[in-house]
């Protein structure tokens, strides 16, 4: 019989090596799905005959917004680019955002995604979509059951 010492460096190594493999795995997920750096502010409007989304964009220039509908799914995704106001600055502190962005939103059952219209004005995004008139004027009546 042969006797083993236990040695808790090794396996602390083995530990630290298994986790590492997990972390880097995980990491090149990641790095296949770039997730955003920050998210627009939005507000949703519903009019009697439209759905309406307003999306603060301030300093995305208009070529770097893309609007994408998928299904009942409406994407909004882009980047807003760093610019340096100043060449040879040393910045201290920047908060404001910059990088990419996106945003998912359901569209209600009566939006009707063949009439949409886009506008964009002073970093404010506008998309309109009209409400389908067969969805809108579906009634549901009550029967007295006796």
């Amino acid at each position: 019989m042969t006797l083993n010492r236990w040695d808790p460096l090794r396996h602390m190594l083995s530990f630290h090596e298994r986790v590492s493999g997990l972390l880097e795995a995980m990491n090149e997920e990641k790095a296949v799905q770039r997730p955003p750096c920050w998210n627009p502010a939005v507000d949703i409007l519903e009019t009697p005959d439209a759905y309406v989304f307003v999306v603060e964009l301030p300093g995305v220039g208009r070529d770097n917004i893309n609007v994408e509908l998928h299904g009942d799914r409406l994407i909004v995704f882009g980047e807003r680019r760093f610019a340096p106001s100043v060449e040879d600055a040393a910045y201290h502190i920047i908060e404001s955002r910059h990088g990419t962005f996106e945003r998912q939103f359901k569209l209600p059952a009566d939006a009707d995604v063949d009439e949409v219209k886009a506008h964009y004005h002073d970093g404010v995004l506008h998309l309109r979509f009209a409400k389908t008139k067969a969805q809108a004027e579906k009634k549901v009546s009550v029967v007295a059951i006796g």
